[in-house]
């Protein structure tokens, strides 16, 4: 039995010892709080077309490779690799000794087995247009996996630190099958915990994680509050720790409060009226260019995003080098824009319903898109929905126009392929142009910049022609964070990577 004595002893070198630190200094232990725009649509990246699913996979599973603040390729879950055949083969070499979460061993033969899951027709995965151009995946041995392709594909390694990189469980998949969305299984850093729809989303620390340095904190808990409002007075009270997307109204503020830490960096989204290029009135050109013509993308940055980020006149943003920056067509002309409506046979305009999010930022752009399309003679409604039930209907295709947004890719063909060509796995506006088609696939096959440049200059134009899509805005890459969070690297693609994370104690 311990004395009071004792007790106040033992206190006083508890006091005194203060947290468990790193060699280098970093703090362990604790738990960090997020707040994020929506709640997650599910635990399987192979399956996943929600950027909100992506902030919590970068830290439950591992990929083959990761990109870095400047977009360079770094080892991840393969430690090495070779390009071979003129950019037909890559060959890697895996680290050793990786476990998934639980307990199965991570090999070639799971990167074959994830390749082949990712391809099957028959899971529907939004990553086989992805990784389309696959043509075999051969074991070499246990460390080292051959993946030959049927055609030089630059892109390869970039859509690798995506969710096509991201190597699921076969245990677990065969395990939960259809439930295995509810049970994720990865070799990150964090292990799932627990997920309660529109609550919370637990993650704790993978003590089995292949960098035994790693990770610093114990546990991660997203917590989804849709409203931007709701979500910066949780941040600014201490409520949480991490704020996932801000509205830009509130950007300011946040700079001048105490405690908190603002980050603006160029991003990589696009934010568009998706048209239904099958569906009337869409379906007709004319009609899609009067839309193109009577937005006015300046008003819509200036207003709905206080000047930040930069008006988008196709699916490259000024990050990228891809970008178009001689392109001067996309500005507001309400007389070519009427032109246009005559031309397809719609001189006194026309009515239909957009969808879009509910949610503060969305709604403002589209109420202002309505008051300028009413000046051309057509009626906009706008029907607003929750996020899960518009990725739905997006998905499904159920919709005449839609609002909504990308997140980007590193390499351009991220933000244009799979929403430009014919078998694009998320061309849900149904847009097919065999020129179109022609020019992604060169630029996907080229190496040289210069080259890629000019092809996708050529994509910037004919998409402006054809207007599937109405681009609206690119958005800036801003995160929010407390004082007391440490160690946080803030990379254009906006993916929260915990790992390397701490909390200061005081």
């Amino acid at each position: 039995m311990r004395t009071p004595v004792m007790l106040g002893v033992l206190a006083a070198l508890v006091f005194v010892s203060g947290p468990a630190r790193t060699a280098t200094g970093e703090v362990r232990g604790g738990t960090i709080r997020i707040g994020m725009d929506a709640d997650m649509t599910t635990m399987d990246p192979h399956r996943s077309t929600a950027a909100v699913d992506r902030q919590v996979y970068n830290n439950l599973y591992g990929k083959l490779v990761d990109i870095d603040a400047k977009f360079g390729i770094v080892p991840q879950l393969a430690q090495s690799w070779e390009i071979r055949n003129g950019g037909l083969t890559y060959v890697f070499k895996l680290r050793k000794g990786v476990k998934f979460h639980d307990g199965s061993d991570f090999t070639a033969e799971i990167v074959k087995w994830n390749f082949d899951r990712m391809r099957d027709p028959a899971l529907a995965s939004p990553r086989r247009s992805e990784i389309a151009p696959v043509k075999e995946v051969r074991v070499v041995d246990a460390a080292t996996v051959e993946v030959t392709l049927t055609a030089p594909f630059s892109p390869f390694l970039s859509v690798l630190t995506d969710r096509a990189g991201m190597m699921v469980s076969r245990a677990a998949v065969e395990k939960y099958g259809e439930d295995y969305a509810r049970n994720p299984v990865g070799t990150g850093p964090f292990r799932f915990v627990e997920w309660v729809k529109d609550d919370h989303l637990t993650l704790k620390r993978f003590d089995g994680y292949w960098d035994a340095s790693l990770p610093h904190l114990d546990e991660i808990v997203y917590r989804p509050v849709p409203d931007h409002s709701v979500r910066f007075a949780a941040m600014r009270t201490g409520q949480i720790d991490v704020m996932h997307q801000i509205a830009p109204k509130d950007v300011a503020a946040a700079r001048a409060e105490r405690g908190l830490k603002v980050s603006e960096i160029a991003s990589l989204w696009w934010q568009a009226i998706h048209l239904n290029n099958q569906v009337p009135p869409f379906n007709v050109k004319a009609v899609r260019q009067a839309i193109w013509y009577a937005v006015d993308r300046a008003v819509i940055q200036r207003v709905v995003y206080y000047g930040q980020g930069a008006p988008a006149w196709g699916p490259f943003p000024p990050s990228m080098w891809a970008q178009d920056r001689e392109f001067t067509d996309w500005k507001r002309d309400v007389a070519r824009a009427k032109a246009k409506l005559a031309e397809g046979g719609m001189p006194n305009g026309f009515s239909f319903a957009v969808k879009g999010w509910n949610q503060p930022t969305h709604v403002q752009e589209l109420q202002i898109v309505q008051a300028q399309l009413k000046e051309i003679g057509v009626d906009m409604k706008i029907e607003l929905l929750e996020f899960g039930k518009l990725l739905a209907d997006l998905n499904s295709h159920t919709f005449v126009a839609l609002r909504i947004g990308w997140s980007g890719r590193p390499d351009p063909d991220g933000n244009a392929h799979v929403f430009l060509h014919s078998k694009g796995g998320l061309n849900r506006v149904r847009y097919s142009n065999p020129k179109m088609d022609e020019l992604l696939d060169q630029a996907r096959a080229e190496s040289d910049i210069g080259k890629r440049k000019a092809l996708y200059v050529q994509v910037t134009r004919l998409a402006a022609e054809d207007a599937p899509y109405a681009w609206l805005h690119h958005d800036a890459e801003i995160k929010v964070w407390a004082d007391h969070v440490k160690g946080f690297e803030h990379i254009s693609d906006g993916m929260l990577r915990m790992k390397g994370v701490w909390i200061e104690t005081r």
